[in-house]
C-alpha cells in the first residue's frame, strides 16, 4: 500500500479525518484506506490534534478540572494518555533544570597509607 506524505493533505482534511473517527462516523482503518495513509500516520494526526486541544484549552495559571464533558471512551483514553505524557515531560524538565547535588569528596587513601 502506498502512503501519502503529510504534506499532500491539508490541515483541514486532516481535521475532518480525525473528527470523523472521533465522532464514530467512520472507522480508522477504512478512512486510512480511503485517504491512502498508513495507520501510524493517522495515529500521529490524532496525537497532534489532542496535544493542540489540551494546550489550547488549558486554563491559564490553573490545573485543568477533573470534571468535563461526556466523551466517548476512546477519546477520554487518548486525552488521558496525552495528559500523562505531558505531565511526565514537565517532571523531566523540572528534574533537568535542578542542579544535581555535589557529592562530598573525601581524600582517597592510598594502599600505603591504609597499610600503616
Amino acid at each position: 500500500m502506498q502512503t501519502k506524505t503529510q504534506d499532500q493533505l491539508g490541515a483541514a482534511e486532516k481535521c475532518r479525518a480525525v473528527l470523523a473517527v472521533w465522532t464514530e462516523r467512520k472507522q480508522a482503518s477504512s478512512l486510512c484506506r480511503e485517504l491512502g495513509v498508513s495507520a501510524s500516520l493517522f495515529s500521529q494526526w490524532q496525537d497532534r490534534a489532542l496535544s493542540g486541544m489540551l494546550e489550547a484549552l488549558e486554563p491559564r495559571g490553573t490545573k485543568e478540572a477533573d470534571a468535563g464533558p461526556a466523551l466517548p471512551v476512546q477519546i477520554r483514553r487518548l486525552l488521558d494518555r496525552k495528559a500523562r505524557a505531558r505531565d511526565l515531560q514537565t517532571v523531566g524538565r523540572t528534574a533537568l533544570s535542578r542542579r544535581p547535588e555535589r557529592a562530598k569528596s573525601f581524600p582517597v587513601e592510598t594502599a600505603a597509607a591504609v597499610g600503616r
